[in-house]
């Protein structure tokens, strides 16, 4: 039976992460689909003469206050999750979520080549997740080679896209580093999660 690197419970956890993304993301487009909505009645409601009219435009201004506050929240809420990983990165246990960063890069470029026969050029075209880049008449990955090596990990790293390439190495078949490229990802997400929390 193939081993899949979505079975664990940190993969579980950050797949239900995206979820929430996607929808704040959705929530976020109705609310400011609403209060646009919203707005227009609320100017409607200025035009009425009658007392009910002053009634319902002042309901409709405090709804829409409140609307105006629930739609930061909602944008607060996303830019706090992506801001706990990040502050992961910075704080001490960054250096060693750097370390396994590049021992996930590098095993699972061992993975490709020895699964493929093939170079990071292709698991990068084939991928998707890494730009190639024409150079002097050379083809380069200037962004998937700085995660090669922990002292040119960025500051803020695409850890994401180290991980999405762990995983579609390993949905490709096995190899000697299978095992231990799975191990590493586990623990990657493991130390992850406890220095974001």
């Amino acid at each position: 039976m193939k081993n899949n690197a979505f079975n664990y419970p940190q993969e579980k956890f950050h797949h239900e992460l995206q979820v929430s993304r996607d929808k704040v993301r959705i929530m976020e487009s109705t609310l400011s689909d609403f209060i646009e909505e919203l707005s227009f009645v609320h100017k409607q409601s200025l035009l009425l003469n009658e007392p009910r009219g002053g009634v319902i435009s002042e309901a409709l201004a405090d709804l829409l206050e409140e609307l105006h506050f629930t739609s930061k929240q909602f944008t607060l809420l996303q830019g706090n999750l992506e801001d706990a990983v990040q502050t992961a990165f910075a704080k001490d246990a960054g250096q060693r979520l750097r370390e396994l960063l590049v021992q996930l890069m590098i095993l699972s470029l061992q993975h490709w080549e020895e699964n493929s026969g093939t170079t990071k050029i292709e698991l990068a075209e084939q991928s998707g997740i890494w730009k190639v880049h024409l150079d002097k008449g050379y083809f380069r990955l200037r962004t998937f080679d700085r995660y090669l090596s922990v002292p040119s990990v960025p500051k803020k790293p695409r850890w994401k896209d180290v991980t999405r390439t762990a995983r579609y190495v390993l949905a490709c078949g096995e190899s000697s580093v299978s095992d231990q490229l799975r191990l590493t990802l586990k623990e990657f997400q493991k130390h992850l999660l406890q220095a974001a929390s």
